[in-house]
């Protein structure tokens, strides 16, 4: 690859230098660490955050500079406090960058990634020179990321690169997920990241909070947080700045520093205040005013100002943090000369100053300087200059980059008249955001139109469609609901039924099981002017097939699906077809419906394959996973996954990205990665953050328990839990679960007897049952309650050689044929019992599960000990030691102690052992918990357990038990000692 030459520092950055940097040493000696680290190809980033003016730019682009000057490739982008360019951070690296490079220089560093980054950057387009050529269709926010991280690590494989990102609390949510997206595909390139931010009200972001925490956990992330300078750093800046002797700057510095809380901006804004009004002496004596705050001191500043000259500020305020004197001029009432003027009286008091080696351009000297400025004018003026902005940028509207300002400016003077033109640039702004797959600031923009009062009822309508499907694509779908149900009230019967078809849409991607959107479906077909030959009619006939599986009716969404997929058949419209067998999808894998779920959601894989629609080919995907899951079809459920991945790197959909971070934790627990099952959980309820109000938390709930109860990681809660707990306002078959798992036996009859008493066969479909199910059973055979285990019995044995799984593979508990082996076990079925158990592990090996291979072993092992095979029983659980030992599968391992214990039947657990043990002594509960360091409450549970495992009435049958089974050692012969004697004298035994 060519060599090349990096392209300068912006000017108006690089001549910041000339301000004095002090008291920051701590800091540049961690960017000098970090950056050996990043010379060594470990990628950095660092946060550098504090109050307005607290040296944050000045201290990144300090760091910059010298980088520069060192021979890095430095690209500086800011993020504007007014609505911009989506991305305008990195799309004014992309600018600068190729602006200042020759034509053909950069294009090895390009390679594919061209076509997408001309999305952000206009520079970029014309040095592809591809007029002739079309953008890549579709909506690939994956793919825009991706190349944009591509190309900064081409660019650092030549030299290292230091991206320095300005201002970043004023960045929008697509901006700060590229950043985020950058941060983390680039860990081993020689890449520093450097972002400024405030943490201050009202500029405190917490988007960027967000951001910031999520990529804290990553290699070479740090956060310096900078505080006001001290006094002997600002005796520095009055040495340095004001000549004077060190010696002499301590007493005012220490005033100073008082005065401004050591604030670097403040600070240098006073002393410039006082140096017009006698320097050093003046602050010792007292004889002038020393302002209260930056604001009085920038009010002093513009109160000397002419009007002509605070008009022209006035304006170049409302303008942007930078401007240029043609725009300025155009924009005013005044003459030419007396803009002119008046910009050379607003540098002369340092309000703004020119930017160098920019014709024409300016820029204040400090954001506070604008924002003071803006909240001391009134309302109606900043409006009237918004209009006189907006008519001056009109010259330019062929330029994108200035269409969102265009849309501002006029959205501010809408009431003035302007209505039409803040209508057209909002629209033009939200279609930019489209095209550059910012769909958080498309939605905006498109809600902002809506708002408008004179919007005719038409194009309110069609905004509020626009924002929601933008809301969707980006994940909020609460958000996408909410403007959708606004929509349903329409009084156009075609607008009440698209905007049901959207919040039907949008209710199913995070699951929500209410009837909300079942019902307005159903209203709006009823009022709509469609029928059976219409494509419109059949597509929210299937959506409302969807709908109903959500509420809860299952028949009735069975029957409306397949009605659906039959009509669009009749059709012979593509298209319809894929969507009615994709809403048909969602209708569950139950064992009846495995066959059909299997060919429908084979026959949509096709069809999306062929038409490159990723958002189908990921459901279609996620059904064929969770049916190759339960069927047994481990090669399938490969590919399966690799096509849900896709769909979510393809469509930039969170929700995808979700399910398919879903089936990989659940593949790595059924694997018996526990660690790495854990850190996909973590990362699956982080992303289910960004569904708005619709959360993940439950399905997280549902994962951690599934790894906690396979580590042994329960035990921590068992102090917290006694067993009588509330019923009300619990997921029940959840505590059934915790109760099973921590040997209570109490809890476990009553929240069985609670679920038992439901109507089963109506809770058989919905997609949490299979958990339901086994934790039902699992219950009951902990219990030995044969009648219950015969009531459950026909409802597993209709998953007869299939695997269960529940909600979104957030539950897996592999063959559902050890658990008909262990009912069978527990009626003394002794060949069904083993003929089940080789089925499942037959399953469990199949799939390789190494959990369920371990759990399956073991459970066959103990079923042999029942029947006698202790020597058969004790070769099976060595074999399911060897696979759950390595893992950490506690939970197997401490079945397989009891049977090593003595080869016992009964499923004791060790700590159950324990205080078997203990009871066969005659210890109390409370002298049990005691020894044990449990308490007695526990104590009493676990004796509880172990009568009802052993079959036992009282605690005396316990005990005969345990000598029977050798738990309780014979006392040794000791010579010469008495025997211990009862209460009454006589010896004991």
């Amino acid at each position: 690859m060519s060599r090349w030459s990096p392209p300068p520092l912006p000017s108006r950055f690089a001549a910041s230098r000339h301000i004095p940097i002090v008291g920051r040493q701590a800091e540049l000696t961690c960017f000098e660490e970090m950056w050996a680290a990043t010379e060594r190809g470990e990628r950095q980033a660092v946060f550098i955050g504090g109050e307005p003016g607290a040296g944050k730019t000045r201290l990144a682009l300090e760091v910059a500079a010298v980088l520069r000057e060192n021979g890095a490739t430095v690209l500086v982008g800011t993020s504007g406090a007014d609505f911009d360019l989506p991305y305008r951070p990195f799309a004014e690296m992309l600018d600068h960058l190729f602006l200042t490079t020759p034509v053909g220089v950069l294009t090895p560093f390009l390679g594919d990634t061209g076509l997408e980054l001309a999305r952000l950057s206009e520079q970029v387009r014309r040095h592809l020179e591809t007029a002739d050529r079309t953008e890549p269709p579709g909506e690939l926010r994956q793919d825009l990321f991706d190349a944009t991280a591509r190309f900064f690590r081409a660019l650092a494989a030549e030299r290292p690169l230091v991206l320095v990102l300005d201002d970043l609390h004023w960045a929008q949510a697509p901006t700060l997920a590229l950043l985020s997206h950058v941060t983390r595909a680039t860990a081993d390139a020689r890449l520093l990241l450097v972002g400024t931010f405030r943490t201050t009200a009202p500029d405190r972001s917490p988007e960027l909070a967000d951001t910031i925490a999520d990529l804290y956990r990553l290699e070479g992330i740090r956060r310096l947080d900078l505080t006001g300078l001290d006094t002997e750093s600002i005796a520095e800046y009055l040495h340095i700045q004001g000549r004077v002797p060190l010696a002499v700057a301590r007493g005012p510095a220490a005033m100073l520093r008082d005065q401004t809380g050591g604030n670097p901006f403040f600070l240098r804004e006073l002393w410039r205040d006082l140096q017009q009004r006698g320097g050093v002496a003046t602050l010792r004596t007292g004889t002038s005013r020393v302002p209260a705050s930056i604001s009085d001191t920038l009010e002093h500043r513009l109160s000397g100002l002419g009007d002509l000259a605070l008009r022209a500020v006035e304006l170049a305020a409302v303008l942007g943090d930078s401007f240029d004197l043609s725009t300025l001029a155009a924009a005013s009432d005044a003459e030419r000369s007396h803009v002119l003027a008046a910009v050379d009286a607003a540098v002369a008091v340092d309000l703004v100053e020119p930017t160098p080696g920019s014709d024409g351009v300016y820029a204040f000297v400090h954001s506070l300087s604008r924002q003071t400025v803006l909240e001391r004018m009134a309302p109606s003026r900043r409006t009237l200059l918004h209009a006189r902005a907006a008519e001056a940028l009109e010259r330019h509207r062929d330029d994108a980059s200035v269409i969102p300002r265009l849309a501002q400016h006029y959205l501010a003077a809408h009431f003035l008249g302007y209505e039409e033109q803040a209508i057209r640039y909002a629209t033009e702004a939200g279609r930019l955001a489209e095209r550059c797959l910012a769909y958080e600031e498309a939605a905006s923009w498109f809600e902002r139109v809506a708002a408008l009062p004179e919007v005719a009822p038409e194009a309110r309508a069609g905004a509020l469609f626009d924002a929601a499907a933008n809301h969707l694509r980006a994940g909020d779908f609460a958000r996408a609901r909410s403007l959708y149900e606004r929509l349903t009230v329409a009084d156009d019967a075609s607008i009440r039924l698209r905007a049901a078809l959207g919040y039907e849409d949008a209710n199913w991607r995070p699951g929500l099981a209410d009837p909300r959107a079942a019902d307005l479906l159903t209203s709006a077909l009823a009022s709509a002017d469609v029928g059976p030959s219409d494509a419109r009619y059949v597509h929210a006939l299937a959506s409302l097939g969807r709908a109903l599986a959500f509420a809860g009716d299952a028949v009735r969404a069975r029957e409306v699906g397949t009605r659906a997929i039959d009509l669009a058949r009749g059709l012979g419209d593509g298209p319809t077809l894929a969507h009615a067998l994709k809403t048909s999808l969602w209708r569950g894998i139950t064992p009846d419906m495995t066959d059909i779920q299997w060919q429908r959601s084979q026959e949509l894989s096709r069809m999306a394959g062929e038409a490159g629609d990723f958002e189908t080919l990921g459901a279609a995907g996620y059904f064929r996973a969770m049916v190759s899951y339960t069927t047994g079809r481990p090669e399938e459920l490969e590919t399966a996954m690799a096509d849900v991945r896709r769909a979510g790197q393809s469509t930039g959909q969170p929700f995808y990205a979700y399910l398919a971070g879903c089936l990989t934790q659940g593949q790595r627990f059924a694997r018996g990665d526990f660690d790495d099952a854990e850190r996909w959980a973590h990362r699956m309820v982080e992303m289910g953050d960004s569904f708005g109000r619709d959360d993940t938390e439950g399905s997280f709930g549902v994962q951690m328990f599934m790894l906690r109860r396979e580590t042994g990681g329960l035990a921590a809660v068992a102090r917290h839990v006694s067993g009588d707990e509330t019923l009300d306002g619990r997921w029940v078959p959840g505590l059934l679960a915790l109760y099973t798992e921590l040997h209570l036996g109490s809890g476990i009859a009553r929240t069985l007897r609670h679920l038992l008493d439901r109507d089963l066969e109506a809770q058989s479909t919905a997609a949490q049952w299979p958990a339901e199910l086994v934790f039902m059973v699992e219950g009951a055979l902990a219990l030995g309650d044969a009648d219950a285990a015969a009531a459950l019995q026909p409802f597993l044995a209709r998953y007869d050689g299939m695997n269960l799984v529940a909600g979104q593979f957030v539950a897996l508990f592999g063959s559902a044929n050890r658990y008909l082996g262990r009912i069978a076990s527990l009626n003394g079925d002794n060949e069904v019992a083993d003929a089940h158990f080789g089925t499942a592990l037959r399953m469990d090996e199949r799939m390789r599960s190494t959990v369920h291979m371990a759990e399956t072993l073991a459970h066959r092992a103990v079923h042999r000990c029942r029947t006698g095979d202790t020597q058969g029983g004790l070769a099976l659980a060595q074999q399911a030691r060897a696979l759950s030992e390595p893992i950490g599968q506690v939970r197997v391992l401490r079945l397989l102690d009891t049977l090593q214990a003595g080869g016992r039947p009964d499923g004791l657990t060790s700590r159950e052992v324990d205080v078997l043990r203990l009871l066969a002594e005659g210890l109390s509960n409370k002298e049990i918990g005691e020894r044990l360091y449990i308490s007695t409450n526990t104590a009493a549970n676990h004796v509880r357990s172990i009568l009802m495992k052993i079959g036992a009435t009282n605690r005396t049958g316990a005990a005969m038990y345990a000598r029977e089974h050798d738990l309780v050692p014979q006392p040794s012969v000791r010579l010469g000692a008495s025997p211990r004697r009862d209460g009454s004298g006589r010896p004991v035994p």
